[in-house]
């Protein structure tokens, strides 16, 4: 708490607004009719819900863009992902995190529109309304995320193999009747080729042999409490400047242990870092 306290007496923090709560993923599983769903591809950008009058970030927190960025926006909330390309993921992190002092990088980043979280109607009419909001707004940096129907599971999963070898991160899946509703359901479904999810760094596990007096592993933790060793995918760099304790980092992995923990867990990269 006297973290939070000197970071807002100092105006480096502020709390979270109130937000309305958004849809959030299920994993793809075979039991799904896909001729009930629309396909999209999975940007790998930083989740971004506009209001009708600003724009935060997933956890509520405001994300300061430059006023022409916004300028214009409907009265009306978007869902979406601003977004600078495939395998772009840290130059939008950064740009986010500088915020309007990043006026270059602003230049680069795409919003892309999936969803109108105020819209009453089912998904396919939301794709219809959300394709003609994009459309009058006419700025090139918002854009209405393209949606498309597959015929099978196995044309789903070629598209989803023929994507990632171009740099896509994975395909999402919305239900063509479903409203939008809050929270985790099969309304919204992600796929992609491998697992991967968040911990929370909570120690620097000393290295050993060429590793001496670099950070041999990372300590994680997950949202469930358990905690476990991270270190294969960190690069010389990373060992020798490790994220933060109480910064939170994506793993790879495939499947769990009976005890819930991941198997061949491997670092990715730092979701949220900590500034010093």
């Amino acid at each position: 708490m006297w973290l939070i306290a000197w970071l807002f007496s100092a105006g480096l923090w502020c709390p979270p607004l109130l937000a309305s709560p958004l849809t959030l993923a299920n994993t793809y599983h075979a039991r799904l009719d896909l001729q009930q769903y629309w396909v999209s591809e999975k940007y790998d950008g930083v989740r971004a819900h506009w209001t009708g009058s600003r724009l935060l970030s997933r956890q509520g927190l405001p994300i300061e863009a430059p006023a022409w960025f916004t300028e214009g926006w409907p009265p009306q909330a978007m869902d979406g992902e601003l977004w600078a390309g495939r395998a772009q993921f840290a130059r939008v992190q950064s740009t986010v995190a500088q915020g309007r002092k990043d006026e270059s990088g602003w230049r680069q980043l795409r919003y892309m529109v999936f969803d109108l979280p105020q819209h009453t109607g089912p998904f396919t009419a939301r794709v219809q309304a959300l394709q003609t909001l994009t459309q009058r707004l006419q700025q090139p940096w918002v854009q209405a995320v393209p949606q498309w129907q597959v015929g099978s599971h196995e044309d789903l999963m070629r598209q989803l193999r023929h994507m990632s070898q171009q740099g896509a991160e994975g395909l999402m899946l919305r239900h063509a009747d479903a409203p939008y509703r809050s929270g985790r359901s099969d309304d919204l479904i992600k796929l992609k080729l491998f697992e991967d999810a968040e911990a929370v760094v909570v120690g620097h596990l000393p290295g050993k042999g060429k590793y001496q007096g670099m950070t041999g592993a990372l300590l994680v933790e997950m949202p469930s409490g358990q905690r476990f060793r991270l270190g294969s995918g960190l690069s010389d760099a990373m060992r020798a400047q490790p994220p933060a304790i109480g910064s939170t980092i994506t793993y790879r992995y495939n499947g769990t242990h009976p005890s819930g923990l991941p198997r061949f867990a491997r670092f990715w990269r730092v979701r949220h870092p900590v500034q010093p």
